[in-house]
């Protein structure tokens, strides 16, 4: 009598174990975008110095709240902070380093996390002076097949962030 009720509690136990549960997720105001396409096209003569190219670290931040990253752009250590490429608050989503070479151009898909609307981006040019090494932008999102997705290009220049684009 005790076997079979031991063999009935292993297979409801090892039954319950191998089924998918799905999580839910709660409903946010807006569309839940699934995923972040990024192109990063660099210059020939990214992070210029002494007239001889250099690779570039760049921190891609996907955000909740862009506050905290401004926030940092304006601090005197708030760059070096950046390119620590962390999660300096709870409004990041997902903190992300690239190293790019001279001339590279590079696709990459992120998946976003759950209440990613902005993207940020902090580069390590050799010259930061006054010039674009910080970039915001809000995502947007393209909804057709259920699934929906942001596109940002991203164009390095010699010595400062050309363009930040997002579709």
């Amino acid at each position: 009598m005790v076997q079979p009720l031991i063999i009935l509690l292993l297979a409801s136990l090892l039954w319950g174990c191998s089924t998918r549960t799905r999580a839910v997720s709660p409903t946010l105001a807006g569309p839940e975008l699934d995923s972040v396409r990024v192109l990063i096209k660099a210059d020939p003569q990214l992070n210029r110095f002494e007239s001889n190219p250099h690779a570039l670290s760049l921190c891609l931040y996907l955000l909740k709240d862009p506050n905290g990253f401004k926030q940092l752009v304006q601090e005197k250590e708030g760059i070096p902070k950046l390119l620590d490429c962390s999660r300096f608050d709870a409004t990041v989503v997902n903190a992300r380093q690239i190293v790019v070479q001279p001339g590279q151009e590079l696709k990459e898909i992120n998946e976003t996390g759950e209440g990613a609307r902005y993207i940020g981006i902090a580069t390590g040019y050799f010259y930061q002076g006054k010039r674009r090494v910080t970039e915001l932008s809000l995502l947007s999102s393209q909804l057709g097949d259920g699934h929906s997705e942001s596109r940002v290009r991203i164009e390095l220049g010699p010595q400062e962030i050309r363009a930040l684009r997002v579709e």
